[in-house]
This record gives structure tokens, C-alpha cells and sequence, in this order.
């Protein structure tokens, strides 16, 4: 626990994500690792050099760079002999050019004003060096192999160069060097580009201000859209019909349905009409609003129009939104268009198979006319991450063996997805086998081998020699070395990164997060003050990274309103049991505003954590994101615990179904979840027979919605009567599903019913440990929900057998709690049953309940 730990484990925490950026040599830590070596203190910990910072601070639009560097102590360089504090961090990004090179456009890069007209002097004196600058295509190729290095700056600067030698670019030159920084995805770097391309050739183009605008929606800096456009206008160049996709597909990414028929009216104005390639591009950026059969049907038939490449990507998001919601028939009958390459077997056919043996598709115009689409590798990205959540590792397998005969080229991503299958299949050794392979690096293959506990293994699954070394690899190990070894995991992978010049991504920092949110119990404070801090380091915040901190917050606020354990609704039954919450009721830690990502925060009252939050959500709103459909989610659970008659919280979700977001299930659980703590059990019930209506299939979540709600009414029948219904559904229980049913006995005082509960459901979710048969009830709902196994993954669901054993049990329940009423007698229970409803009508809000959605 974080809050006991003290101030030395902060420092710890510090110091795993302050490694990111620092610089030492690889070889004397691996040496020095150990699973059971202690992190050192923060103190101990040299500054993070000033050169990482060229990724955290960057100024996206502007006149001058901002970039902070370390200043050189002096000027002069060598052409072949690279300065010794340089010499071990350029490694491999010299490339085929001298590392004197380098360190001259460096030298130049940090360098002021006067010692910048020093090494303009020496490079004109050299012969060797002038070669490189003052020609325009060697120019132009030499910054494009700066643009690839781990500081994309040096494009700028060997620009800058060879204009003040003399050499004149043409933007046809700053259009091939943007689009190798959008190669390593390097977007921060494009707007300085096309400013500087603007300022060297008189005026832009309208590639280059595509490249700009696709820059900052990868940024996600959508406040800067219209001034793009302005510019169109201001250099008078028309825009194309690419200028008008970005645009649109950007105001759907951001989740602004309004601004992209705005966008759509404006490309028809400029005489660019609706044709089959803007559907396929709306298809395959709408997956942030939800699933819209219209949209999909349309794209479906713009697949005849459109190039085989957008063609693979609009499958691949229509069978991505299928898979979503849960949808497996309907993505099943999507695979079938995808064909393999030289080989007459569909890919949909093995898939379907799996999914279910669903019947093939009705198409309307016939099998004989479907249009055959071949995959890539962002299609078996995307199913192998699906087999390996439902565990079917054996289909895992047979993926890479389509893979090969489809001829797709493997990417990191898929890369990525199977070290996270074997991970989830408990083979850690081939992950690290899978990684070491694509590090080229046999020195890290001991290292990582005693980093996760696991024997190396000879050969790796997966040839991926040809495979370019990216962070989603990195991704993919991080949190299982996070949870294998802690903090010094994440240090250790960080490390890793640094030395192989690999830049952390906004999903490292999410990954960091959630395991201090999850794991460490990190408060919402100390996440506040880590998010800031690798905030500097790597630039941008993203909503993934507020909604932890949400996720944290919202967590206390209903541990404050409804208290924690089984005694805190028992207290409310029982004439002898106390209130064990010494919290106060009723405390806000979060203002409503705050979600309000649109607008700000703008509440004048003062909340508890408004102060740490605030700059984080106006930093969000200056850039113009908008709130997207996990963060409303979050808005109805906050409203539903300051009004339960939920006014607000259905305003809030019309809201959100005007600006045309589609709600999931996530939604429809806030609700069921507000209605049930409310007391309005019938309401609850209806929402998830509406989330049933909707398409949305009930969850072992919804289920323990209505026992928990049960169970807070002092009503067991009736929660076990929701178990029930689960259990024929065919969904498996899981540890919260179960812990509600044995609440909702023990609040009316069953305790031996709910000590048979915990014992004979057990099973169903892990093991039993043998040495608990004679603990008490206390021991075990301690030890049973103490570790709640892999909430991640999806269990299978129970077959006919199972479900006749579960049943059997659950007989065995209902007899023993009948023969306790009957032991009780008519008394017991009426007086149980007026205690009920003396409670409800004390309540201020139990009138209010009543009225339904």
C-alpha cells in the first residue's frame, strides 16, 4: 500500500518512470540487475539530461522552437571523431553517415546564436563536411536519416543548415521529409517542418498542409483544425478532397458528430461530393460513436469503388466494432469477405468455426459475388488479440499459420499481440524468447530471463528478424514484468527502451498507471502528481490517462456514500450491530464539471480533489477534446450517487445520444447500478432488459448489479432468483457475482447459508484451499475475495452439465434458507420485513425512486 509505504516508496515510484530518460550504460545495468536488488533512492538518481526533453516540449504551432536543450561547453567539432558524452548515445543512429555529422548538426541544434555561426563557418571551411549541406537532394537524404533517428529535431536543423549555406529546397523536398517522421511516427516535429518550409520557400502547398493537419490530429491538438484551414486560405490554395477526409475524420475521432457534417457540407461546397471512398473513411474512424449498421452498410457497398488497401481497413474496422459489443455471428459473417492469397479457402471459414459454427452469411446478391478482400496484418493483430481474451490458443496457432499463407508481412503489432497471447496462456518464456528475438540482442536474453523467472528458450515461436524493433512490444511485457517484479520491472523495461532509443507512447504511460491504480492502491493524488510528471517526459495527456484517475476517485466516493464489507449494509438490519464507516456520509470528492471536457471545469465550489484535477482537464479542453463515451459512463456512476432519482444522469445520457454517441454496455450497467443502490429493483431490471433489446447481450456484471441491489434490500430470495437466471443464461459466475450472493444473506443474519455459499461456489472461480474448510465466515469472504484471479480474461460458458450442477446447488441454498425461516418463525420474518421498510422510508430519496427511466 502505497500510503503506508512512506516517502521511500514515492521515490521508488519516481524512480521507475524517471529511468525512461536516463542515460547510462546498458551493459553495466544488466550486469547489476537483480529480481531481488532494492531501487535506490531518488536521491541517488542523476537529473534526467536535458536532450529527452526535445519529446515532452514541443511547440506545435509558433514561430520558434522550444526545444531545451544541455549547451555544449564548446562550439568546436570533429568531422570523424564524435564527442565522448555523445559517442555512446548515437549508436545505431548514424547509420551510413560519419558520427561527426551528427554531432554537428547536434552542436548546432543546442547551440546559441553566436557558436550556431561558428560551426556555419567550420562546415563551409571543411570540403568533407560542406558535401552533405550544400546540395539539395544529398541535403534532403540526409534529413530524412535524421528524421528516423530517436530525435527528429536534427531534420530541422540540417534544413536550417543548408539554406544558410545557399542551398534552395523546393517543397518537394519538405513534403518526403515529413513523411519520413510520419514513418516513426514523429508528429510533433511536422507543424515546425511546414513552418519552416513555408519561411524557406515563400509559401506552402497543399500536401504540406495535409501533413500538418494530419500531424495535429494525431497530436490531438484539435484546437488547431480551423487554423489550418485558415491557411488554405491565406496562401490561396484550394484544398483537396484529402484535406476534407482529415478534417472529417477528426472531428469523429474526437467524438464531434456535428462539426463532421460541417465538414462533409464544406467538402460538397468545394465540388468534392460523397462518394464511396468518404464512407470507407467514416466507417473506419467510427468506431469511437459505436456500432451503426447504416454506416456499415454503406461502406460495405462502397467496397467495389474504393483500392484494395482501404478496403482491408474498412473490414477490419466493421469486424472491430462487432467484436466490441460482443457480436460474434455478425463478425463471423464479416470474415467471409477476407480471402488468402493463392489459396482457395476463405479466412471467415476456420474463424466461423470457432466463433460458434454460425451458418454462413445471406448475402443479397449471392456468395458468387461477394468482393474478396485479403487481409493484412492489422486483421490477424486484431483476431489473434480476440482468441487469446477467449483463450483459444490453439486458434492462435493456426493464425500464424495463415498468416504465412496469406503472404502477409508481420508488423510490431503483431508482434506485440502474441506476446501478450503467451503471456495470458502462461508462457512467459516464449514471450521473452519473442522479444530478445526482435532486440537482436542475445546479452538481454539472461537479463529478461531472470527478470520474468522463466528458462530461455532455444528457439522462438515467430521469425521476426525482419521485423522493425517498436514500443508495442515493449507494451506487451510491461505490465506482466510490472506484476512478476514491481516497480523494479518497470524500471528495468524502461531502461531497455532508453538504451535501444525507443520513445515511450501514451499507452506506456497507461499501462504505468493502471498497475499503480490497480496493484499499488496508489491514491487519486499520487496519480495526479505521477501523470504531471510523465506528462513533462513524454508529451501529451490523453482521456485513457484521466479516466484512471477517474476510475480512483469514483472508487472512494462510493467507498465514502456506501461504506466497504459486508457490515455496512448488515448495520441497517440488525438491532445490535453498528455502523462500522467512522467516514462521513455524503462527502463529493469530485465536482460534476469535471467531466465536462468540453467546457472545463468551471465550478465555483471548492471539491476535494478539483485543485490536483483542474489542470489536467483544462489542458484537455485548450486542445479541444472533447468527452467521449468511457467518460460519460463515469458521469452517470458520479450522478447517480449525488441524485439518486438520476434526473441528471438521464439528461446527461440524452446528452450523449443527441451528439450521436451510441451507448454500450458500460452505460446501461451506470444506470441499472444508480437505480439498484436507489432501491428501484423494478427499474433496474427493465434497463437491462433494454441493454438486451439493444443488441447488448447481459453480463456477469448486470447479474451482480441486481444480487448486490437485492442483497442491500434484505431481500435473498430474490438475489439468488437473479443468480439463478444468470446461471441459466449460461454465464459463469464469477468472485463479485458470488460475494454478493453471500452478502445478501449475511445481511439478514443467515450466516451459515452464506458460509455454504462461499464454500460450495469456490470451485467455480479458483481452487479451494483445504485449509480453510474450518475458518470462520470473516476468514474466508477475506480470502476468497483477496484475490479475485483474471478479472481480464472472458470465461467460457457453461455447458448443460455445468449449469445442472449449479443448479443442484443452488436447491441446496434455497432448502437450508427455508428451513432457517422456518426455525425463526412468522415473527422473526415480519419483523425482518418492517425493519426493511422502515429503513426505505426513512430514506429522502426513496419517493424519488419510483419513477422509472
Amino acid at each position: 500500500m502505497l500510503r503506508a509505504a512512506g516517502r521511500i516508496r514515492r521515490q521508488h515510484i519516481g524512480q521507475a518512470f524517471l529511468s525512461i530518460g536516463k542515460e547510462k550504460n546498458y551493459r553495466g545495468e544488466v550486469s547489476a540487475f537483480s529480481p531481488s536488488h532494492t531501487c535506490i533512492h531518488l536521491s541517488c538518481i542523476s537529473q534526467m539530461p536535458q536532450a529527452f526533453a526535445v519529446h515532452s516540449r514541443h511547440v506545435l504551432e509558433g514561430n520558434q522552437a522550444t526545444h531545451t536543450y544541455s549547451t555544449p561547453s564548446s562550439a568546436h567539432v570533429s568531422l570523424t571523431t564524435p564527442c565522448p558524452s555523445t559517442s555512446r548515445r548515437l549508436g545505431a543512429d548514424c547509420g551510413r553517415y560519419p558520427s561527426g555529422v551528427m554531432v554537428m548538426v547536434d552542436a548546432f541544434t543546442c547551440g546559441t546564436n553566436k557558436q550556431r555561426k561558428r560551426i556555419l563557418r567550420e562546415i563551409q571551411e571543411c570540403p568533407a563536411a560542406r558535401g552533405y549541406f550544400v546540395h539539395r537532394e544529398t541535403s534532403r537524404q540526409l534529413a530524412q536519416a535524421m528524421a528516423l533517428t530517436t530525435l527528429p529535431c536534427r531534420a530541422h536543423s540540417v534544413m536550417i543548415i543548408a539554406h544558410r549555406l545557399g542551398c534552395r529546397f523546393k517543397s518537394n523536398h519538405f513534403e518526403s521529409v515529413a513523411y519520413h517522421l510520419s514513418l516513426r511516427e514523429h508528429w510533433s516535429s511536422v507543424p515546425l517542418l511546414v513552418s519552416l518550409a513555408r519561411h524557406h520557400c515563400g509559401r506552402a502547398t497543399a500536401r504540406l498542409l495535409n501533413w500538418k493537419l494530419r500531424a495535429f490530429i494525431e497530436c490531438r491538438r484539435f484546437d488547431q483544425l480551423n487554423y489550418v484551414m485558415t491557411e488554405f486560405i491565406r496562401d490561396n490554395i484550394k484544398p483537396i478532397r484529402r484535406t476534407f477526409h482529415l478534417l472529417l475524420s477528426a472531428h469523429l475521432r474526437n467524438q464531434n458528430l456535428d462539426a463532421a457534417k460541417r465538414a462533409i457540407q464544406m467538402m460538397e461546397n468545394a465540388g468534392f461530393p460523397v462518394d464511396a471512398s468518404t464512407h470507407a473513411l467514416i466507417s473506419t474512424v467510427y468506431r469511437s460513436l459505436g456500432l451503426d449498421t447504416q454506416v456499415h452498410t454503406r461502406a460495405l457497398d462502397a467496397l467495389h469503388s474504393i483500392d484494395s488497401r482501404m478496403a482491408t481497413r474498412v473490414l477490419n474496422s466493421i469486424i472491430q466494432h462487432f467484436l466490441d459489443v460482443g457480436d460474434e455471428l455478425g463478425a463471423a459473417q464479416y470474415i467471409e469477405y477476407f480471402s488468402l492469397t493463392g489459396v482457395g479457402v476463405p479466412l471467415g471459414n476456420n474463424i466461423t468455426e470457432v466463433v460458434g459454427a454460425y451458418p454462413p452469411m445471406r448475402h443479397p446478391t449471392g456468395p458468387a459475388n461477394i468482393v474478396r478482400v485479403n487481409p493484412d496484418a492489422a486483421t490477424f493483430t486484431m483476431l489473434i488479440d480476440y482468441f487469446a481474451n477467449k483463450r483459444h490458443f490453439t486458434q492462435v496457432r493456426n493464425l500464424l499459420t495463415r498468416l504465412a499463407e496469406a503472404g502477409v508481412k508481420p508488423d510490431s503489432g503483431v508482434v506485440a499481440s502474441l506476446i501478450r497471447a503467451f503471456i495470458l496462456n502462461c508462457r512467459d518464456d516464449l514471450a521473452v524468447s519473442l522479444l530478445t528475438s526482435i532486440l537482436h540482442s542475445t546479452d538481454l536474453a539472461p537479463a529478461l530471463c531472470d527478470l520474468m523467472g522463466v528458462k530461455a528458450v532455444p528457439e522462438p515461436p515467430f521469425d521476426v528478424r525482419d521485423i522493425p524493433l517498436a514500443v508495442h512490444a515493449f507494451n506487451a511485457i510491461l505490465g506482466r514484468a510490472m506484476e512478476l517484479r514491481g516497480l523494479s520491472g518497470a524500471r528495468f523495461i524502461f531502461r531497455v527502451m532508453r538504451a535501444r532509443g525507443i520513445t515511450p507512447s501514451l499507452t506506456t504511460i497507461e499501462i504505468f498507471l493502471d498497475y499503480l491504480d490497480r496493484t499499488e492502491n496508489a491514491t487519486p493524488r499520487q496519480l495526479i502528481r505521477i501523470l504531471r510528471s510523465m506528462s513533462t517526459t513524454i508529451s501529451g495527456l490523453t482521456l485513457r490517462h484521466l479516466h484512471i484517475i477517474l476510475r480512483s476517485i469514483l472508487r472512494r466516493e462510493k467507498y465514502l456514500f456506501h461504506g466497504s464489507g459486508w457490515n455496512a449494509t448488515a448495520s441497517k438490519f440488525s438491532p445490535i450491530r453498528e455502523s462500522t464507516s467512522a467516514l462521513p456520509q455524503g462527502r463529493i470528492l469530485l465536482d460534476s464539471d469535471t467531466f465536462n471536457i468540453d467546457g472545463g471545469a468551471k465550478s465555483r465550489r471548492q471539491f476535494t480533489y478539483d485543485s490536483s484535477l483542474r489542470p489536467i482537464v483544462l489542458s484537455l479542453s485548450r486542445r479541444g477534446i472533447r468527452s467521449d463515451r468511457a467518460t460519460i459512463a463515469m458521469r452517470l456512476r458520479h450522478e447517480s450517487m449525488l441524485d439518486p432519482s438520476l434526473d441528471t444522469a438521464r439528461d446527461v445520457l440524452r446528452h450523449m445520444v443527441d451528439q450521436g454517441m451510441h451507448p454500450n454496455q458500460y452505460h446501461y450497467v451506470a444506470l441499472m447500478d444508480g437505480y439498484a443502490k436507489g432501491g428501484n429493483m423494478r427499474v433496474a431490471e427493465q434497463i437491462m432488459r433494454a441493454a438486451r433489446d439493444a443488441g447488448f447481450k447481459p453480463e456477469v456484471v448486470m447479474y451482480t448489479v441486481l444480487i448486490t441491489g437485492y442483497g442491500r434490500q434484505g431481500k435473498p430470495e430474490l438475489a439468488m432468483r437473479a443468480f439463478r437466471r444468470m446461471v441459466s443464461a449460461g454465464i459463469a459466475p464469477d468472485v463479485p457475482a458470488i460475494d454478493a450472493l453471500a452478502h445478501a444473506y449475511f445481511v439478514v443474519g443467515a450466516y451459515k447459508v452464506a458460509r455454504r455459499i462461499l464454500l460450495q461456489l469456490w470451485t467455480e472461480v479458483r481452487p479451494f484451499q483445504h485449509e480453510l474448510q474450518s475458518a470462520t465466515l470473516k476468514q474466508l469472504a477475506t480470502a476468497f475475495r483477496a484475490n479475485r484471479g483474471d478479472q481480464a480474461s472472458q470465461r467460457q460458458p457453461l455447458t448443460k452439465h455445468q449449469q445442472r450442477l449449479l443448479n443442484c446447488k443452488i436447491r441446496g441454498f434455497q432448502r437450508e434458507w427455508k428451513q432457517l425461516e422456518l426455525q425463526r418463525g412468522p415473527r422473526s420474518l415480519s419483523g425482518r420485513l418492517d425493519g426493511c421498510r422502515a429503513w426505505l422510508l426513512d430514506c429522502s430519496w426513496y419517493n424519488l425512486a419510483k419513477h422509472r427511466v
